[in-house]
C-alpha cells in the first residue's frame, strides 16, 4: 500500500472516529442537536434525534425556526426521563420576551431522544400553571397600581415568580400530584386570609357606600367558593382560583377611594403574603429538583 494511500485511509478513519465521538449523548447535547436540526429544517435529523416516527411528519412546529439559537438551563434526569429548560430568543416569544419551555427526553435502548409529542405540547399549549401565575401577576398589577412606591418591589417580585413558574411548569406537571397538593394548600390559605380581610372590612365599614358593600360581599362569596374547591385541588381548580383572585383585584379597583384607602394596607399585606409563600414554594421546588438531578 503506498504511503499516500495509507495517509488517505488514516484520514478517513480519523474522520469516522471523530464523527462517532461527536454524536450527542447527554440530554443537553441531544436537546441542542435537536433544536439545531429544527433551525436548519432538517427533518431527517429531527426524526433521528427524537421519537418522531417519520421525517415526513415534521411540520416545524407550525413556525419558521430558521437560524434560531436557543440557550439552555437546568437539566433534570430522572432515571429514563429527562428535561432541559430551553429558552427561545425574544423574536420567538410573546411581546418580544424570551420564551422558556421544557424539552422532554426519554432514554430508549440506552440512547437519549427528544420526546417529540411532549415537547410539542410544551411549545404550542401554554401550561395551566403558567396561566395560573399569569393571573396572579395580573392581580399584582391591579393592586400595585394604587399602592405606594413600595409596591414596585412587589410587582417586580410577582413578575419574577411568574417567569420562574413558567420555566418550571412542565417539570411540575411531571410531578403533578405533589405540586398540585402543595401549591393548592398555599393558594387556599392565601385566599382564606384575603377573604377574612374583606369580611373585616364589611363588619367595620359602617361608612362604606351601598355600592362598596355589594362589591365586597360579591368578592367574599367568590373567594369562599374557591376555598371549598381547593379542599381537593386539581390543576383546573387552581386555574379557576387564580381567575377569581384576578377578579377580586378588579373589584377592589371599583371601590370608592375612601373605602379602598382605608383597607389597602391589609390587602397589600395579603399580596405580600402570596408573594412570600410563592417564594417558599419555588425554593422547595428547586431543592427537590436539584436533589433528583
Amino acid at each position: 500500500m503506498s504511503q499516500s494511500l495509507f495517509r488517505c485511509l488514516f484520514a478517513v478513519i480519523a474522520l469516522l472516529v471523530l464523527a462517532g465521538c461527536s454524536k450527542p449523548e447527554t440530554p443537553q447535547q441531544v436537546a441542542e442537536a435537536f433544536w439545531q436540526a429544527v433551525a436548519e429544517n432538517d427533518a431527517d435529523a429531527v426524526a433521528e434525534l427524537s421519537t418522531l416516527s417519520s421525517p415526513d411528519d415534521f411540520d416545524g412546529f407550525r413556525k419558521d425556526w430558521t437560524g434560531i439559537e436557543p440557550s439552555y438551563g437546568r437539566v433534570v434526569i430522572d432515571e429514563r426521563e429527562a428535561t432541559v429548560v430551553t429558552r427561545l430568543p425574544p423574536e420567538y416569544g410573546k411581546e418580544g420576551e424570551h420564551q422558556e419551555l421544557i424539552t422532554f427526553l426519554i432514554k430508549e435502548a440506552e440512547t437519549w431522544q427528544v420526546d417529540y409529542d411532549r415537547t410539542e405540547d410544551a411549545l404550542l399549549r401554554p401550561s395551566m400553571f403558567g396561566n395560573l401565575m399569569g393571573e396572579l401577576n395580573k392581580l399584582g398589577e391591579k393592586l400595585s397600581s394604587s399602592f405606594a412606591s413600595s409596591s414596585d418591589d412587589i410587582e417586580a417580585s410577582m413578575n419574577e415568580f411568574a417567569r420562574n413558574f413558567e420555566a418550571y411548569s412542565a417539570e411540575v406537571e411531571r410531578k403533578t400530584r405533589d405540586a398540585v397538593e402543595d401549591f393548592g394548600a398555599l393558594m387556599q390559605q392565601a385566599i382564606e386570609k384575603l377573604q377574612e380581610s374583606i369580611n373585616e372590612a364589611l363588619e367595620q365599614g359602617e361608612q362604606a357606600t351601598p355600592e362598596d358593600r355589594v362589591i365586597l360581599e360579591q368578592a367574599s362569596r367568590s373567594l369562599s367558593k374557591e376555598v371549598e374547591s381547593l379542599e381537593e385541588p386539581t390543576m383546573e381548580t387552581l386555574a379557576q382560583a387564580s381567575r377569581t383572585l384576578a377578579e377580586t383585584g378588579e373589584r377592589f379597583t371599583q371601590l370608592s377611594t375612601q373605602t379602598y384607602n382605608r383597607y389597602k394596607d391589609d390587602w397589600e399585606a395579603q399580596l405580600e403574603e402570596i408573594r412570600a409563600e410563592t417564594n417558599a414554594f419555588f425554593a422547595d421546588l428547586r431543592e427537590s429538583l436539584t436533589a433528583e438531578g
